[in-house]
């Protein structure tokens, strides 16, 4: 089951339903469709507190994801799904980052040698996948890891945007 909770502040901004229908078919690419998770929508203030609280930095970010299945694991109930974890985007970061548009190394799965157009619901599309690979235990601290999560992003992303690229592969 996918949650989509949004914070008042950042109520109607994106639509709900796309990014719903994105997040189910991300979790059926990564063979977790029994999987919950939530996804939080909020901004910039309380992204900063989290951001504060959990990683000892006082600053907004853009996306932060908080595993449920770290540490020690009990076994579920029989019919309880599996539990992922939250994925808390900033809409307020995401929106200063569309300007940039997509990051170099998304250019080429996305089927272009420049910038594709972007908008602000590719970028929490990016966030999603990127904070959900944290979730499955992808991270980017050492270049090897780093490698590893990016060529995941790169097989995600142009399928959950449909772009070009995404079709002919």
């Amino acid at each position: 089951m996918i949650s989509i909770l949004q914070r008042p502040s950042v109520r109607g901004r994106l639509p709900v339903r796309t990014l719903r229908r994105r997040a189910q078919r991300l979790l059926e690419m990564l063979g977790r469709v029994d999987a919950d998770l939530v996804i939080v929508l909020t901004d910039d203030p309380e992204i900063r507190a989290l951001n504060r609280d959990y990683r000892g930095k006082d600053e907004p970010t853009d996306v932060l994801s908080f595993a449920q299945d770290e540490g020690e694991s009990m076994p579920l109930p029989p019919g309880v799904a599996p539990q992922l974890g939250d994925v808390v985007i900033s809409l307020d970061t995401a929106a200063r980052q569309v300007d940039d548009g997509a990051l170099p190394r998304l250019w080429r799965p996305l089927g272009v040698e420049s910038p594709p157009p972007w908008y602000l619901m590719d970028e929490v599309t990016f966030l999603m996948v990127h904070g959900v690979l944290h979730l499955l235990g992808h991270d980017h601290m050492d270049e090897a890891d780093a490698a590893q999560m990016y060529a995941e992003e790169a097989r995600l992303l142009p399928r959950l945007l449909r772009r070009r690229a995404a079709r002919s592969a």
